[in-house]
């Protein structure tokens, strides 16, 4: 019996390219599939180079494409409308490929779900998404485009098309500085998330976020075009403040300070922060360290916490680890 999400995911399919092909539902086949293709890349790689060819492997075909300074792999002359009709076919069986490939990385992201939102992605966002999707080729970026359509059908209008038409457009490269640069985004109570620039010397050098990653980052439209401030403690009813950062919190408290407190910041747009919900964060308690470091050096107090849980009500549940106090120097 197919689980709720994983029919869900075989509606979206349909919806989106008309048919959708069961093995590539199960992490099980889509496994099986990849060493399929590792291994018979591996045995004709040495044919391959000995012949100077390109070999492609594609659904059990195999085929060898002629070299353009070789005209004796030419076995029989084709038309001009045949060598477009081969162009068409590769190209169409090629995107078929990436499709099968991102909707088996989706199957495996909700495999564990139990159920989903009772409403399905927008008609217009299906569309869009396989448009985009048939011509991811890399196999990182269809990692992203496969964790994108979970979490689309998960819960439709988690990522908007001008967040599509983004991601559409990155490269490699870029994504990789989104990445690393989003592993640092903070998330404050207002749901506001930040890269913190209090201490931007430490960003560098031990975390190699440099400045000309945020001018790419504001022309992909992730931050806004110029550093922000921040500010806590601006209501004086307002004793304590929490920033979460992946699965541990860091819990600053006034203690004695009496004025309202700013820091600089890059600001995450709202692309930027639905991009932000499918990077991995690892524990950086030193990278809290050095933003709880800032109040206790103004006379606050902070705190390392570690989440347990987030309430319907939004609330979250959380265990205190330690305190961040300043190491005297000598």
């Amino acid at each position: 019996c197919i689980s709720e999400p994983l029919t869900r995911l075989i509606e979206v399919i349909s919806q989106g390219i008309g048919a959708v092909s069961a093995p590539y539902l199960t992490r099980q086949n889509a496994n099986a599939k990849a060493h399929e293709i590792r291994v018979i890349t591996a045995a004709l790689k040495e044919a391959g180079e000995s012949q100077n060819l390109p070999v492609h492997y594609q659904n059990g075909e195999l085929e060898m494409w002629q070299k353009p300074e070789d005209h004796q792999l030419l076995l029989e002359p084709q038309s001009v409308d045949e060598r477009a009709d081969s162009r068409l076919d590769y190209q169409e069986r090629r995107r078929q490929a990436n499709i099968e490939n991102v909707t088996s990385i989706a199957a495996a992201e909700l495999a564990s779900a139990e159920s989903v939102a009772e409403d399905s992605p927008d008609e217009d966002w299906v569309t869009r998404f396989f448009n985009s999707a048939q011509d991811v080729s890399s196999e990182q970026m269809q990692a992203l485009w496969g964790r994108i359509l979970a979490g689309e059908i998960r819960q439709p209008g988690t990522y908007s098309l001008r967040t599509l038409e983004v991601i559409r457009n990155l490269s490699q490269e870029e994504a990789e500085v989104i990445a690393l640069v989003g592993k640092m985004a903070i998330v404050a109570s207002d749901q506001s998330a930040f890269v913190s620039l209090q201490n931007r010397q430490w960003l560098s050098d031990q975390r190699n976020i440099e400045r000309k990653y945020s001018f790419l980052l504001v022309e992909l439209g992730i931050l806004y075009p110029s550093e922000l401030e921040f500010q806590v403690f601006s209501d004086e009813d307002n004793s304590i403040t929490s920033f979460q950062h992946g699965q541990r919190l860091l819990r600053i408290e006034r203690g004695e300070i009496n004025q309202p407190i700013r820091f600089r910041i890059w600001g995450f747009t709202e692309i930027g922060k639905e991009i932000l919900s499918f990077i991995s964060f690892d524990i950086d308690d030193e990278y809290l360290e050095q933003l709880g470091l800032f109040f206790v050096a103004r006379k606050g107090k902070a705190y390392i916490g570690n989440l347990k849980n987030t309430l319907s009500s939004g609330k979250i549940e959380y265990e205190i680890i330690r305190e961040i106090v300043k190491v005297p120097t000598n």
